[in-house]
């Protein structure tokens, strides 16, 4: 879903229903609803006007089609439709906005033209005496809106013709729709979500209407009902079968970071479930990590999760970012505390030439880890010897399972987890978390999910990212 952009809603396409609805003898003119009028029996009438109303009708239709004929008024519709299309291909703001005004100054010319034609529709409005009149009103508002290229009399001939009853109901929905674009157009955000939720309720479902109507509503400054509109959209399609649109779900993250919504992180790791890709899966760790306010023990298993998923095998700047916060939740405060862990990742990124290894930090971090990797594999057997044993605490029992962790031996790991999960005060959430990590690592996707789903609080985001992984939702290699 996009967000709107000025001459979006094709008047052509609505000018092409309407005279659908002539042809097949839906609508008269005033005239010929007159002469039916006249008739005696047959089918049902169409609406008719006053008969007051119908010199008034007579007169700005006839200026009106005089207007469309006259050499100056083509030769300004072509300016309009030439800077329309510039504008279009055009790119780059400045140009953009250079292009735009270009383009308002066009209609504006056009508009000069048609001062006459405008007042004499307008007036038209204020001569109507029964629905039959609102509606023919509307007719010729809409078609003056279309020769003058004016989007706000384009809609106040539209809502016309719908208020006045008039327009079949198979069709209402499509001319509310219409009437939300032309609101749209003019940054009548109010109106167009009127105009969406009117089209949704006469059972218009087509054209993304209500990812058009989260529009309205976020550009009315009320993102948690625009966020509310987009998660119906979602989860009926789940319901259905469907996977939602690509566009739907980037709006909704989008929407959700610029509001500063709870629910951003959620959002970018729903839109990994269905498109996982690197962009994705890197946007959603590093929104997990900045909204959840994590210390180095939970960035780190963010990191991990997003090397895991495959997300880190470019050197572009989010991955580079990503790869120093790996790094400095690996490294810790004081010294190197995986260093095993810091070895290989620096490796990875000089590789992908994500980070340099001439950068201070990198090259600090490495010849550190590199001092300490033998002693520190030298510890690993004691450390699993005192997790084992029966008085170990838990926070005994964890040091020794993050340890093993770190190198890969997931299978011990795995089991010092289990361990620590049944000793008093331990970190339930946490412990899970890890635990359900060390079981991806082997490829026991079912227990770990299992694990991922026994894991609450502020960390529930992270077991997500990973349960999307033990799910497959990861990045295909190459």
């Amino acid at each position: 879903m996009r967000r709107t952009q000025f001459l979006t809603r094709p008047a052509y396409a609505l000018a092409l229903a309407l005279a659908s609805f002539g042809a097949a003898g839906l609508v008269a003119t005033p005239a010929q609803a007159e002469k039916k009028d006249d008739k005696k029996g047959g089918a049902a009438k169409a609406p008719q006007p006053t008969k007051a109303f119908i010199p008034a009708y007579t007169e700005v239709k006839g200026l009106l089609d005089a207007a469309a004929k006259r050499p100056e008024v083509i030769a300004a519709k072509a300016k309009v439709s030439e800077t329309e299309r510039a504008y279009r291909s055009t790119r780059g703001r400045a140009a953009q906005e250079a292009a735009r005004g270009q383009y308002d100054a066009a209609v504006a010319a056009l508009a000069g033209l048609l001062t006459a034609e405008k007042a004499k529709a307008d007036e038209l409005f204020t001569k109507t005496g029964n629905d039959a009149d609102k509606f023919f009103a509307g007719q010729l508002g809409f078609t003056y809106g279309g020769l003058a290229v004016d989007k706000v009399m384009q809609r106040r001939g539209l809502v016309a013709m719908i208020d006045s009853g008039n327009v079949p109901a198979t069709e209402v929905g499509k001319y509310n729709y219409y009437a939300a674009g032309f609101a749209f157009d003019v940054k009548d955000y109010a109106a167009a979500e009127a105009s969406l939720k009117a089209a949704i309720a006469a059972g218009y479902n087509g054209n993304d209407v209500k990812g058009l109507l989260a529009e309205a509503q976020n550009s009315s400054g009320r993102p948690a009902e625009a966020l509310a509109t987009i998660k119906d959209m979602v989860n009926s399609a789940v319901a259905t079968g469907q996977v939602p649109g690509a566009d739907v779900l980037e709006r909704a993250v989008l929407i959700s970071y610029q509001s500063k919504s709870p629910d951003a992180a959620e959002w970018a790791i729903r839109r990994i479930e269905f498109y996982p890709t690197q962009l994705g899966w890197v946007a959603a760790g590093q929104i997990l990590r900045e909204r959840g306010g994590f210390g180095p023990a939970e960035s780190l298993d963010i990191s991990r999760a997003l090397d895991k998923a495959g997300a880190l095998n470019t050197n572009t700047q989010s991955v580079q970012r990503e790869y120093i916060e790996y790094m400095q939740s690996a490294v810790g405060k004081v010294g190197v505390l995986y260093p095993g862990e810091v070895i290989k990742i620096a490796n990875q990124g000089i590789k992908t030439t994500a980070l340099q290894a001439a950068d201070p930090f990198v090259r600090d971090a490495l010849a550190e880890a590199n001092r300490r990797l033998a002693a520190d594999k030298a510890s690993l057997a004691g450390l699993e010897r005192d997790a084992r044993a029966a008085a170990a605490t838990a926070k005994t029992v964890l040091i020794g399972a993050d340890t093993l962790l770190s190198y890969d031996q997931d299978a011990k790991a795995a089991e010092l987890y289990q361990i620590a999960l049944g000793k008093p005060g331990v970190d339930a959430a946490g412990t899970n978390l890890r635990l359900g990590i060390a079981l991806v690592k082997q490829g026991k996707m079912a227990e770990a999910e299992a694990a991922f789903a026994k894991v609450d609080g502020p960390r529930k985001g992270i077991a997500q990212l990973w349960t999307l992984i033990a799910k497959g939702k990861t990045i295909p290699a190459g």
